[in-house]
């Protein structure tokens, strides 16, 4: 992944803090063009969703 390009002020690193619902949406929204795999925010805010029940991910696809 070429991270140059990613822009100024938009992190992609996992945050210090757990995320909250809201924070996690935003964060998808702000990341779709991100892979989870290859984005550690769109991660977190993944794993966040999940485990809040809102996003219930297929059953033959590893979290």
């Amino acid at each position: 992944m070429d991270v140059s390009l990613w822009p100024t002020g938009w992190p992609h690193e996992a945050p210090d803090d757990p995320m909250t619902v809201g924070e996690a949406h935003l964060t998808m929204q702000r990341h779709r063009g991100c892979l989870r795999e290859e984005c550690p925010r769109k991660a977190v805010a993944y794993r966040t969703l999940v485990e809040s029940g809102r996003i219930r991910p297929d059953s033959g696809r590893a979290l």
